[in-house]
């Protein structure tokens, strides 16, 4: 198409820095300076499988609000699979919410949450969901004896940095 190149040409120098600030931001950490400050509603929580573990967050009712908070995950038996879930938290730091933690026996995680609450009034948190672990591959032929199993449960626990 003959206009297309100038049309994209046209938009690329906008979109460039807009994509280039976006990136900076995010690798400074930043988040609206003048956010209050969320609080998280810590606690140490041990999950069998198919159990989550909340914790719910205070401030963004009125606008924007930092959170900053350590999580920890422990006590892994075997091997398992936990799923991070946020409501009204756009994470700034890993876990990304919708990621799955693949945990083997004796392992231990620890994040540091950075993010912003814009909840609006409404209940906005942060989870752990113990999901259990995917079933080992095994093909014919070979010895899967050794597989690890699943672990029986999982230990959570999240507070406010300091």
């Amino acid at each position: 198409m003959p206009g297309f190149e100038f049309v994209r040409a046209l938009h690329a120098p906008a979109g460039f820095a807009c994509g280039v600030l976006a990136l900076a931001m995010l690798a400074a950490g930043a988040a609206p300076a003048n956010a209050a400050t969320a609080t998280l509603n810590g606690g140490t929580v041990t999950l069998t499988e198919g159990e989550s573990a909340t914790f719910p967050i205070g401030g963004g009712d009125s606008g924007p609000a930092n959170l900053s908070a350590q999580c920890e995950i422990s006590d892994v038996s075997g091997s398992a699979s936990i799923t991070f879930d946020g409501e009204y938290y756009v994470p700034l730091s890993e876990p990304a919410v919708g990621d799955v933690i693949t945990l083997s026996r004796g392992d231990t995680r620890s994040y540091q949450l950075a993010g912003v609450v814009d909840s609006k009034g409404q209940d906005a948190y942060v989870a752990f969901r113990f999901g259990g672990a995917a079933a080992a591959m095994c093909f014919p032929g070979m010895d899967c004896g050794g597989a690890e199993g699943k672990s029986g449960s999982v230990t959570v626990s999240c507070r406010n940095a300091s």
